[in-house]
């Protein structure tokens, strides 16, 4: 009728008017070649403004647009409804949400990310499995909750394979996004009874390598569901990507193979952009992506306070900050949590990379989704200039699947075998000299090694890494201090030894020079016993941050109990942090304090080594005091300084201050 009509018209036009804004032709020619990203589009237009076109048959002329050339305002005369095999995939829905059949057996691939990398392995999985015959779906672990856990469980009963690509955060616990999903499998996991495949992401710096995934793998066997595909592990501290890409190609995919439907789709064709960029005013997503959310937590902060630690960098250490903020009504923190900052790129790489999109940096646009139930990636609507600066990591080298991704943006040619080639087995070397060594990003990829690699502005949204935050943990007594948040930041500079250049980190970097910063507060694990426990401070270096915090916290509370502090630098007229403060406190009898300067002598003395001479003080602390021990630092100092406190009091006794 002609009101189904005019709605559709409406509806339509805004999708033309879009394209519009993205070409260079004029509203009387605009012509569009309805690939099948277009007839998706329409498809979902068509749908969600009438349901019931769900049922009706498409029109002879709807079928014989496919391949073809026609003007964009004709569009409206069809009834657009385009299932079946030909439709391309789209992602997994959240339990109950409708998904179209479409012939192919379904590959599910849950992530438990805390910064993303879980999530972009998943991506590869879904690339990868669409080009060889799977419908795969990929699922944020988020959306497994209690009221959606009986749809999940039996979508993953239907599915012909369930893979779980599990993070391990802090203290072998699960990422945030994951937590709901753990406390599920573990309270019944009977019901995860569906063939599965686990890979674990995990550090071997830390103690609890891989917890999650080797949990998840133990609960799912146990359920009785078959184990596909043998459990695989990848460490981040010696090269992840590599461990998963062996596991992948020689485990995963051989295993699964024989599961699918064949006739893959076209492996040089670009993926479909799941977030859509719009310079039109349009309501924004409300809801946060939670690998992202970070993004929507953060808060413009003012620096107060931006001074020199270091009495002298002339034997090599670099410059270490001592930066306060003022913080809003709004934002509270507890002693010793975790500030979160988000980087910034330099403004003159976001300025080439602009200029190399031919995009405007003042611009404002706003991100949508092909779906009603969209998550966003960052907070919008913002600039393009802002969102270059704050949410894209142009300068961390890409990862080789990366690659293997860029190259379906470039024509046959030079490029696109450039990049195939650093993306295929034989090109590990090559691309360890031509892009990790010389710590190539991807904005110097497209500006320079690989111009002709054609990537819109939303393109490069969707394919980019996202710019994780840098953790800082907060150096000052939330009851001291509570208006302002103060952070310990060594400033990383140095010069590349591949190409002789000079390089600041790209957050301390930022923080270094910057009036403001976008921040947000993260929940620490370390917490203060009562007034008349003990505590113990080990925290070297920078690592002494959360030291200070709890010792203003303790000596405002004036506390009882003693307070020990293990601090350790290169040499004591260095880079001894905060000295003034530390003897201060010494003097008042507020704190026994135990350093050690490692270049100040023949033989380097560290924090471990002073904890072994003051062993007997140690074990009578814990043992008889019931101390809490406080290790912040690098994770190869505070592995040596749990080795040294078990050698001290036993590790059952450790083991048992770690559970309680």
């Amino acid at each position: 009728g002609k009101i189904t009509q005019a709605v559709i018209k409406g509806k339509v036009w805004e999708f033309h008017t879009e394209l519009y804004r993205t070409s260079n032709l004029s509203d009387t020619t605009l012509r569009i070649t309805l690939d099948h990203n277009l007839h998706t589009r329409i498809a979902q237009i068509t749908s969600q403004t009438i349901p019931s076109l769900k049922t009706m048959d498409a029109s002879p002329l709807a079928l014989a647009l496919a391949g073809t050339t026609v003007i964009a305002t004709s569009i409206v005369a069809y009834k657009l409804l385009l299932s079946g095999p030909s439709a391309p995939s789209s992602s997994a829905p959240t339990g109950g949400e409708e998904k179209v059949a479409d012939g192919r057996p379904v590959l599910r691939v849950y992530f438990g990310s805390q910064t993303g990398t879980a999530e972009g392995l998943g991506r590869v999985l879904e690339r990868e499995g669409n080009d060889k015959g799977f419908n795969v779906q990929v699922v944020d672990l988020e959306d497994w909750d209690e009221d959606e856990s009986e749809e999940f469980l039996k979508q993953a009963a239907e599915a012909k394979a369930n893979v779980f690509l599990m993070a391990t955060y802090g203290e072998g616990e699960p990422t945030d996004n994951a937590a709901t999903f753990i406390k599920l499998l573990k309270s019944a996991p009977e019901d995860f009874n569906f063939p599965h495949a686990v890979f674990g992401l995990g550090n071997t710096q830390y103690e609890f390598y891989n917890a999650m995934g080797k949990l998840v793998r133990k609960k799912l066997k146990e359920a009785g569901g078959e184990e596909l595909v043998e459990y695989g592990e990848g460490d981040d501290d010696k090269n992840l990507e590599e461990d998963f890409e062996a596991w992948k190609d020689e485990k995963f995919w051989p295993a699964l193979e024989p599961l699918a439907g064949g006739g893959g789709g076209d492996s040089e064709k670009r993926p479909e952009n799941a977030h859509l960029v719009t310079f039109d005013k349009v309501t924004p997503s409300k809801t946060p992506n939670p690998s992202t959310k970070f993004y929507f937590d953060a808060i413009e902060a003012k620096v107060t306070t931006n001074k020199e630690l270091l009495a002298n960098t002339s034997g090599g250490a670099n410059s270490t900050k001592h930066i306060e903020v003022a913080l809003p009504k709004s934002v509270k923190y507890n002693t010793a949590d975790n500030a979160g900052v988000i980087p910034h790129n330099p403004s003159s790489l976001v300025s080439a990379v602009a200029s190399h999109l031919s995009v405007d940096p003042s611009a404002t646009f706003t991100l949508k989704g092909p779906n009603s139930d969209y998550k966003a990636l960052f907070p919008t609507p913002c600039t393009v200039g802002s969102a270059l600066a704050k949410y894209v990591d142009l300068l961390t080298p890409p990862k080789r699947s990366d690659l293997k991704l860029l190259a379906k943006y470039a024509s046959p040619g030079l490029s696109r075998d450039f990049l195939n080639r650093l993306a295929s087995k034989d090109g590990k070397s090559e691309y360890e000299d031509k892009i990790k060594a010389p710590y190539v990003g991807i904005a110097a990829l497209l500006t320079e090694k690989c111009p002709d690699v054609k990537l819109t502005f939303e393109d490069l949204i969707n394919v980019a890494p996202r710019l994780q935050p840098r953790y800082y943990t907060i150096s000052s007594s939330s009851t001291v201090h509570p208006k302002s948040l103060h952070m310990t930041v060594a400033i990383t500079k140095g010069v590349n030894p591949s190409t002789s250049a000079q390089y600041t980190g790209v957050c301390s970097g930022h923080m270094s020079s910057s009036s403001k910063l976008d921040i947000f507060v993260k929940e620490s694990s370390f917490k203060l016993p009562s007034n008349d426990t003990p505590i113990i401070m080990v925290g070297p270096g920078t690592g002494v941050a959360p030291m200070r915090a709890l010792l203003q916290e303790r000596v405002s509370r004036k506390a009882k109990g003693r307070n020990v502090l293990f601090f350790g630098c290169r040499r004591k007229d260095e880079d001894w942090l905060y000295r003034d403060e530390m003897e201060g406190w010494a003097g008042k009898g507020q704190v026994e304090l135990f350093t050690a300067f490692s270049r100040e002598q023949k033989e380097k003395v560290y924090v471990q080594n002073i904890i072994e001479r003051e062993a007997a003080m140690v074990k009578e602390l814990i043992v008889e005091g019931g101390a809490w021990v406080y290790v912040c630092g690098a994770t190869s100092m505070g592995a040596d300084v749990v080795k040294k406190v078990k050698e001290v009091v036993g590790e059952e006794k450790v083991k048992r201050m770690q559970e309680e």
